[in-house]
């Protein structure tokens, strides 16, 4: 046990690291680019994400299951990246050939050509890295992943303080900085790591090739449903609204993303010890217990994030004042899929992952439908709103799917407060004074606690009982 919690601990200070450096990272471009060009540079990144999903083909995932069998983990290394290294390097050759076409599609204008190719440059170096990272993960070697993690940001870091500061102030000194830092800390993997690359001995296994991409393609097909439910957003407002909504919508985005290290870190924890009370048959009421407290804590720090919402203008700059409406719709995302991670397990139990296929299409519909009524009018408002309640469908159709597969416990309450953040949300948006609003916010708070009594009192008990079987609920 204690070899895990460091391990946990060990995968954990990369990310929390990370994000840490990321949040330092937002005010200091903010304060310097201005919205209109913040959207610009976000794009660069949203088509990164986009074409990164496309071309691993869910071999990545296909490469961490075959890991631990394969006894030539080389060669299943050199098979696993072949595929998604020759289709990088062709969106590349594309980068070069057709130049204007790709800064149009990025920027709006036909002019930025080394940005355009420095594009297919990252998605080379993007494959490589992700594959680099995977192995370092499968060994196990939890510190050096997360130095390398955090490595990364402190480049990406250096290279914003210098481009804002000495050189220029538009979207390309984010485009640049982004771009630099992940370049060198992937020349340093790919030194470090280089003997993965020595393709003397390589002999390309059509077998292996087969069944890595029979178990990635569904893979595939469910992250691209989720890879394109999380940028649907920004499509819209790049097609129906203009590119300062883009900015304070992707600004507003990094700052609710710091929830996600609560999202990971629970995950890290979460799936192992769910998998380990399945296995050992722990009574279901084990699994309520701790849904109904994550739902607690959740919803806790989502009204907490309502009262200090007025904080993100100190954090980002007055220009992107917008902010404030939309924050609260954002971090319902992060939240939601939090509290699903605990309910969606009969998925997983029943190894019918097929329906996580359907789960994202379910999704999917409300947001292509809010994204076209509502971002025409509302720009970035009209985005968050569309990102959020497709949310709230993506935790109904996990939801239920997994009460029909053998994990049924009441969920009413989940229901109940989970729309009662949507409207805190909305009531959000109202232009009222400060104390009104705040009252408001307290009067959520109090009803949220109230409707959760009993799970309080649930986790009190188990934390007093010392000379129980609850007393030891999370060991192992």
């Amino acid at each position: 046990m204690n070899n895990f919690i460091k391990k946990l601990i060990g995968f954990s200070i990369g990310p929390v690291a990370g994000a840490f450096i990321t949040f330092l990272t937002i005010p200091l471009t903010t304060y310097f680019i201005d919205p209109n060009e913040y959207g610009k540079a976000s794009m660069f990144s949203l088509f990164q994400m986009i074409f990164g999903t496309f071309l691993f083909l869910g071999i990545d995932q296909a490469y961490t299951r075959e890991y631990h069998s394969s006894k030539n983990k080389l060669n299943l290394f050199q098979n696993a990246i072949f595929i998604p290294l020759i289709m990088a390097f062709f969106i590349l050759l594309i980068t070069f050939l057709l130049p204007s076409q790709i800064s149009i599609l990025l920027f709006g204008s036909s002019n930025l050509i080394i940005p355009a190719i420095l594009f297919g440059i990252m998605i080379v170096a993007m494959v490589i890295e992700r594959f680099i990272l995977l192995s370092l993960r499968m060994e196990e070697k939890a510190l050096e992943y997360s130095l390398v993690t955090i490595f990364t940001k402190l480049a990406i870091f250096f290279f914003t303080l210098v481009f804002v500061i000495f050189i220029r102030r538009d979207f390309l000194a984010v485009v640049y900085s982004a771009v630099f830092g992940q370049i060198i800390a992937d020349i340093y993997l790919i030194i470090r790591y280089r003997l993965l690359f020595v393709y003397k001995n390589f002999s390309l296994n059509k077998e292996l090739l087969k069944k890595m991409l029979l178990f990635g393609l569904p893979i595939l097909i469910a992250t691209s449903l989720s890879s394109l439910l999380n940028s649907l957003d920004r499509l819209s407002l790049r097609a129906w609204s203009d590119f300062y909504q883009v900015g304070i919508f992707t600004a507003t985005l990094k700052i609710a993303g710091a929830l996600s290290i609560i999202q990971v870190s629970f995950t890290s924890f979460w799936v192992p010890t769910a998998y380990r009370w399945y296995e050992e048959g722990k009574n279901i009421e084990y699994f309520k217990i701790v849904s109904d407290s994550i739902l607690l804590l959740m919803s806790i720090l989502f009204i907490a994030i309502l009262m200090l919402k007025d904080l993100i203008i100190y954090v980002l700059s007055p220009g992107y004042a917008d902010a404030t409406y939309i924050v609260a719709f954002l971090c319902l995302q992060p939240i939601i899929y939090t509290v699903s991670e605990t309910t969606c397990l009969g998925i997983v139990f029943s190894k019918k992952t097929y329906l996580s296929i359907w789960v994202g299409l379910i999704a999917l519909v409300p947001n292509i439908i809010i994204n076209i009524i509502l971002v025409p009018k509302f720009g970035a408002i009209g985005a968050a709103i569309a990102t959020s309640v497709s949310y709230v469908f993506f935790f109904v159709a996990r939801t239920h799917f997994s009460n029909e597969n053998g994990m049924r416990f009441p969920v009413i309450k989940h229901y109940g407060i989970i729309l009662l953040l949507l409207s805190g949300a909305f009531l959000n948006l109202l232009s009222i004074k400060w104390m009104f609003m705040f009252m408001i916010n307290i009067s959520l708070l109090f009803l949220i606690l109230s409707l959760q009594f009993t799970t309080i009192k649930k986790m009190w008990t188990i934390y007093r009982k010392k000379d129980t079987k609850e007393s030891g609920f999370f060991a192992k």
